[in-house]
């Protein structure tokens, strides 16, 4: 049957000329640098193919390595479909498939049963909470996730408890962690189990000590295949060494210019070293583009020509040069996202794009607030994946529910999810006995804490005063905002750190980007405030629901949103690659604990997104404040590097820069009211309201209609302003308010 295969499959006629070397190279060590979009899967498929119909290989001779069971399965199909009889002769597993099969086989060697259980993710989590209740935490504490990534490290580099000796603790919690991690053994011991670290670890462990075992799985392999190599992480690739006999080849295809993933135990090394290895490496690199345009290749080849820890390479195409890439500034993130979302619906509705064709890439998560709002009020579908939609994360859900108490105190769905956020020591037995005494007075929880005296309670005293110390932040923003004295964003943020919301989340394991996200939510209210300086804390709460409320499109035609990370292997049409900041993307907090491999990786990140797209791409930026980098946005390095320093229009972006920080009457592109597009949906256009002075300085004499005179003793960012009034203290206002005015020195 193989005979009548040869027959029939021509792989030059099937194969571009370096596909075609790669595919039939003699070379016992080959390393396949493939660009994006080059056909890696095809050269990989037909390499397997070309061994067992050309050069006899016998299949079951054959170990290839994919990264997903996904791709495991289609690169088997594929294979299949060209030689039928190996169905059941073809091993192509990921490496932890891989590992499980072995160890089934093996593990007796270590007393350990081969009926073991594997434990998936959510029986770690639990194994773990477990753990945590038995030492007297709570199964939602946040040690339960310090320790679970706690964990997570060590087995990635290679540490068991036993392993581990603490002399002077790394973090707070980490002696606590080390106690739950050997308990964790333990519990697995008895249980018979193992996690997915387990299986990698254990089986390096028998190949290493155990040599007739090596012995005995080397020579059942001649020709070790990998994919997406430049993934490898040192204990994956510590078992490909053990596995290989020198006589065995091995033929690995990957791209270091797409090496992303350093954080999960990536390393890029391993590609880029491994002709130091194997000095008889033979190394083809792939170059033609069959996804992209040319104009779109040019970019993402003048872009990552800047990283100097790379295989140099140079893709094209012999498709059509295509539509140059768009270039787009605007003053602020609304408008930014206003003008995606036009685009999107021009390209609807001119060209009769499907949405489910276009993607929204960028590189944090929580840059998604905007485009969010500028989809929804355009009523353009959409889907996140890979991430939470902004105002449904976790800690935007906590800070919106003490907001809602400060409108509505009756509101005990949002009372009962800040009660112990921060930790007040509030449990369900005290929580049950608060809701208990509430009812009893017909009153709301928030009312009851707020008026009851702690002798007329059964709750203890000190949760008590716990909880009523949290009312009291609350109703002191209350009254503040109720004055109607200053802007209510300032009062807000006072509130929130008030009541040691960021402390509380700077103990959790991802703190920095729920900070962020914090943050960007402040930001969000004073980009409100700037577009309705008169709008109330009422108003701008109902705009928050009417965002937040509608319903996640499954089925149909939407737009889809993710992060460059998430978008890894995939390609679209059209992609918009947004928020290219300096700052956001390089993002600034991955430059300053990475360095210069950081830099290089967060450019990788940009190449990835660019060659994403196939037909279109948009590169956009803001040149507005940000309140979660604390400093005012520039044009990212790489709109430069990839020789896209020139807007759509021939402007230079960074003359453009220099235009937007000069103050404006109109934001021309700065959110959906303020549209003068003529494509736009009707809509009620007006006059930013504000007063006439041009800057403000500290030391500056002010005038206020209600408050009086006072004194400018602080700026925030380029609209906020603190003043100490003679009579009413310090306030934080907007300085364009039309009821402020600068008086004389």
């Amino acid at each position: 049957m193989i005979i009548y295969y040869q027959q029939y499959m021509n792989y030059r006629e099937n194969l571009n000329e370096n596909q075609y070397l790669a595919v039939t190279t003699p070379s016992q060590h080959v390393r396949v640098i493939a660009g994006a979009g080059s056909g890696k899967t095809r050269v990989l498929t037909y390499r397997i193919s070309y061994l067992i119909s050309e050069k006899d290989v016998l299949p079951w001779k054959i170990l290839a390595f994919t990264f997903t069971n996904k791709a495991a399965s289609e690169m088997k199909s594929r294979i299949l479909n060209m030689i039928p009889e190996v169905a059941n002769d073809l091993t192509i597993r990921t490496f932890h498939s891989f590992a499980a099969n072995f160890l089934r086989r093996e593990i007796s060697i270590l007393g350990f049963p081969s009926s073991f259980s594997i434990l998936d993710e959510e029986d770690q989590i639990k194994l773990v909470k477990d753990i945590a209740a038995t030492l007297g935490y709570k199964r939602s504490d946040k040690i339960v996730n310090v320790a679970l990534a706690y964990i997570g490290r060590q087995k990635m580099l290679e540490k068991y408890p036993s392993d581990i000796k603490i002399i002077r603790p790394a973090f707070e919690d980490e002696k606590t962690c080390l106690e739950i991690y050997q308990i964790y053994e333990e519990e697995k011991y008895k249980n018979r189990s193992l996690d997915f670290d387990d299986l990698l670890l254990q089986t390096n462990l028998i190949l290493e000590n155990y040599p007739q075992i090596r012995s005995k799985w080397q020579d059942r392999i001649d020709h070790i295949l990998i994919d997406e190599f430049q993934d490898t992480n040192n204990i994956e690739y510590k078992m490909i060494n053990f596995l290989k006999k020198p006589s065995a080849s091995l033929y690995v295809v990957g791209d270091p210019d797409q090496t992303i993933y350093t954080w999960r135990g990536a390393n890029q090394n391993i590609i880029l070293d491994l002709n130091k290895r194997f000095l008889d490496m033979e190394t083809i690199v792939l170059e033609r583009n069959y996804r992209s345009t040319q104009s779109i290749l040019n970019s993402a080849n003048k872009l990552i020509a800047h990283n100097k820890l790379r295989v140099p390479k140079n893709l094209y195409t012999e498709q059509e040069s295509g539509e140059v890439i768009n270039v787009h500034s605007s003053p602020s993130g609304r408008g930014e996202a206003d003008y995606v979302a036009r685009e999107i619906a021009k390209l609807k509705d001119r060209e009769k794009c499907l949405l489910r064709d276009i993607v929204i890439l960028y590189r944090s998560n929580y840059v998604t607030m905007d485009f969010e709002a500028a989809l929804t009020i355009r009523q353009i579908p959409y889907k996140i994946y890979g991430g939470t939609k902004f105002y449904q994360r976790r800690e935007i859900k906590d800070v919106l529910a003490y907001f809602r108490l400060i409108v509505n105190t009756k509101d005990d769905i949002s009372f009962s999810r800040i009660i112990n956020v921060p930790k007040r020591g509030i449990g369900e037995v005290t929580e049950a006995l608060l809701k208990a005494e509430a009812n009893e007075h017909q009153q709301s929880l928030y009312e009851y804490v707020r008026d009851v005296n702690p002798g007329d309670s059964k709750i203890a005293s000190r949760l008590l005063n716990s909880l009523k110390t949290m009312v009291t932040c609350i109703e002191i923003a209350k009254k503040d905002i109720d004055k109607n004295e200053e802007v209510f964003s300032k009062i807000l943020e006072d509130m929130i750190w008030s009541v040691g919301y960021q402390e509380y989340l700077q103990k959790e394991e991802d703190a920095e980007e729920r900070v962020e996200n914090v943050r960007a939510l402040f930001e969000d209210i004073r980009h409100y405030l700037k577009s309705n300086p008169e709008s109330t804390f009422d108003e701008y709460l109902q705009n928050i629901a009417l965002l937040s409320s509608q319903d996640e499109i499954i089925d149909g035609d939407y737009v889809t949103l993710m992060t460059i990370h998430t978008a890894k292997g995939l390609e679209f049409p059209v992609v918009f690659l947004v928020r290219l900041n300096q700052g956001v993307l390089p993002n600034n907090r991955a430059l300053i604990e990475g360095g210069y491999s950081a830099l290089e990786e967060e450019r990788r990140l940009a190449y990835v997104a660019m060659t994403r797209a196939k037909r279109k791409l948009y590169l956009t930026f803001t040149c507005d404040y940000s309140y979660v980098l604390q400093g005012e946005l520039i044009p990212s390095q790489f709109l430069k590097e990839s020789g896209n320093d020139i807007l759509t229009t021939g402007e230079s972006i960074f003359e453009r820069t220099r235009k937007e920080r000069k103050p404006k009457s109109y934001h021309f592109d700065d959110g959906d009211h303020l549209s003068f597009d003529e494509e736009a949906p009707k809509r009620t256009v007006f006059e930013e309201r504000r007063n006439d002075v041009k800057e403000w300085r500290v030391g500056d004499i002010v005038k206020h209609k209600k408050l009086g005179r006072g004194v400018v003793i602080a700026l925030e960012g380029d609209d906020i302003i603190t003043v100490n009034f003679d009579e009413h203290g310090k306030k934080s206002m907007l300085g364009t308010h039309p009821s402020l005015s600068k008086g004389g020195h």
